[in-house]
């Protein structure tokens, strides 16, 4: 290959375009001396690539060689992230310390063992790991063009009558609507009506899921909780009663879609569950507020709201419409609560970033 090509144009002029298309790059490395000095970067190949066997181009240190061990990790790696998937491509240079390298394994030297070889290894296989899981929604699949099928009716029936072959007539003796979910005579079962979508609709949408993300991501906070012994106790109650194999599915989940108005589609390693989201939302809320207590984000209202005029709106809400209503009862509560509130106001702003003015907004 050309010497000044980067990498990966140099594996696409090598192994070609399809195996270079499907790549990932990958990064590792480790600087403390008391359990492994490397550095590791290359790329290994996604969910859409398919081979019989595995392909491992090793450097160390800039030499071409060869590390059973390490192919063995990864090709584990593979099998258990991507049950389904064929053997992987991988491209890997590390770098370390000349002396950590012994090359007396194997005769010709090509075979060679690393000092603290299963630290490296490991370290470098969960790399790995969690690269593919991170990838599995990016896998893509070709697309056929489908053509309308009245016209390739028209053309079966020609080509029948003009070749009229055994597999041609055991073709024909099944019912059309057999052949298809939905019914055959309405187009708009058919699937090609699916095979056009709109791009520009997709980008604006795409475009506003950003924005919207950006919005929320702003307004995390990444503090813990405020010096309350209360609410240590609350957090240390959640972690005492945590079940690690379902923090780790909820923590490393797919989602795919809703399957009715209560349960969702996950998807975990090669899993799939269905979740409740009206009670992951209540817990997941709940949990929240107690980390995130006294460290939330303010969100700036253009204009302040008026704190009596809100409650006069939520007392309004409760009414049963066939009672009469006292509105003079409905002020005087209303005044009595922001009274309260502005008397709190110093508590709610610390613990929960409501901040409300002398004048009651």
């Amino acid at each position: 290959s050309v010497s000044t090509a980067s990498r990966i144009d140099a594996i696409r002029s090598v192994y070609g375009v399809p195996v270079a298309r499907s790549l990932m790059k990958i990064e590792a490395s480790d600087k403390d001396p008391s359990s492994s000095v490397f550095q590791m970067d290359g790329f290994i190949s996604d969910s859409n690539y398919v081979a019989k066997k595995i392909t491992m181009v090793l450097y160390i240190n800039d030499r071409l060689v060869d590390c059973t061990a390490l192919k063995r990790a990864l090709e584990v790696v593979y099998a258990a992230t991507l049950p389904k998937a064929s053997k992987p491509f991988i491209y890997m240079s590390i770098m370390l310390p000349p002396e950590h390298v012994d090359v007396n394994v194997h005769p010709t030297k090509r075979e060679v063992s690393l000092l603290n070889q299963e630290i490296i290894i490991e370290k470098i296989q969960s790399v790995v790991e969690w690269r593919l899981r991170s990838s599995n929604e990016t896998q893509t699949f070709q697309e056929q063009a489908v053509e309308p099928s009245s016209s390739s009716q028209m053309v079966s029936r020609k080509d029948s009558n003009q070749n009229p072959s055994p597999a041609a007539s055991k073709l024909h003796k099944v019912p059309v609507n057999k052949m298809v979910r939905t019914d055959s005579s309405n187009p708009a079962g058919r699937l090609h009506v699916y095979l056009q979508p709109d791009p520009r609709g997709h980008l604006e949408r795409n475009a506003s899921l950003t924005a919207v993300r950006s919005s929320v991501r702003l307004r995390r906070n990444p503090k813990e909780t405020a010096d309350l012994t209360s609410l240590q106790e609350l957090i240390d109650e959640i972690d005492g009663n945590c079940h690690s194999g379902l923090l780790d599915i909820v923590r490393h989940c797919t989602y795919i879609g809703m399957a009715d108005d209560v349960f969702a589609l996950l998807q975990h390693d090669t899993h799939l569950y269905l979740a409740n989201v009206v009670n992951l939302s209540k817990e997941l809320m709940y949990q929240q507020v107690l980390r995130r207590f006294a460290h939330f984000n303010a969100i700036q209202i253009s204009e302040p709201a008026p704190l009596k005029e809100l409650i006069v709106l939520a007392l309004k809400e409760e009414e049963d419409p066939e009672c009469s209503v006292n509105h003079e009862l409905n002020e005087k509560i209303a005044e009595m609560n922001t009274e309260l509130l502005k008397q709190k106001a110093a508590m709610l702003g610390e613990y929960f970033s409501i901040h409300i003015d002398n004048e009651g907004n």
